[in-house]
C-alpha cells in the first residue's frame, strides 16, 4: 500500500484518531492532491457537505492523475442504500435530509462509475462517546441514534488496509444485539 490520503474537512476528531492508527497518512481539506502509486483515498465528508459537487472535483483529479488510487473509501449517510426511511434520516440529520440523501447517492454513483475499487461506509451521526456497533449490508435497516467515533475507526482501518469490504456499501449501526459481526 502507498500512502493513505485523507480528504477531511469535518472539524471533529475522526481524522486525528484515524491518523493515530495510521501515522503515515496525509490529510487534505479538498481534492487538490497528487496521487502516488499505491495510494488509498479515504474521503470523510460531513453529512451536509455538498458531496455531489465535491465528487466532480474528485472526477477532475482522477482524469488528470498519472496514478489512480488503488481504492476509494467514502463515509456516507443512511438512506442511500434502502437502509433507512426518509423520516429516520430526518430524525438523524434534520429537515434537509432528502437533499442530503440525493447528494450522497449521486456521489456514490459517480464513485461506482470511476471503476476504481471502493467501499462506502454509511453511518448515523457520530459522537465522541463509545457505543456498541454492528456492521450491516446494503438493504438492511439501520437503527440506533448515534455511533461512537472509536467504533468507526476499526472499520475504516479494515477497509483501508484490506479488501474485506471491497466494492460494497456497508452500514454501521449502534445495536445492543450481539452477534458475530459485533465490534469491540
Amino acid at each position: 500500500m502507498g500512502r493513505l490520503v485523507l480528504v477531511d474537512n469535518r472539524g471533529d476528531e475522526l481524522a486525528s484518531r484515524l491518523i493515530k492508527k495510521m501515522p503515515d497518512a496525509i490529510v487534505s481539506t479538498n481534492f487538490k492532491v497528487q496521487f502516488r502509486a499505491g495510494d488509498v483515498l479515504c474521503w470523510l465528508p460531513l453529512p451536509n457537505d455538498y458531496v455531489d459537487d465535491e465528487v466532480q472535483e474528485l472526477a477532475t483529479l482522477i482524469d488528470k492523475s498519472i496514478f489512480l488510487p488503488t481504492k476509494i473509501i467514502m463515509l456516507s449517510i443512511p438512506g442511500t442504500a434502502d437502509d433507512a426511511s426518509l423520516e429516520q434520516v430526518e430524525k438523524w440529520y434534520g429537515k434537509n435530509a432528502r437533499s442530503m440523501i440525493m447528494s450522497h447517492q449521486y456521489a456514490i454513483k459517480m464513485i461506482d462509475e470511476f471503476e476504481i475499487p471502493y467501499t462506502i461506509i454509511r453511518i448515523p451521526p457520530l459522537v465522541t462517546d463509545d457505543t456498541s456497533a454492528k456492521i450491516i449490508a446494503e438493504g438492511q435497516q439501520m437503527s440506533g441514534d448515534q455511533l461512537g467515533i472509536n467504533q468507526l475507526i476499526p472499520v475504516l482501518q479494515t477497509a483501508i488496509e484490506t479488501n474485506h469490504y471491497l466494492n460494497q456499501s456497508i452500514g454501521i449501526v449502534n445495536s445492543k444485539e450481539v452477534n458475530e459481526d459485533e465490534l469491540s
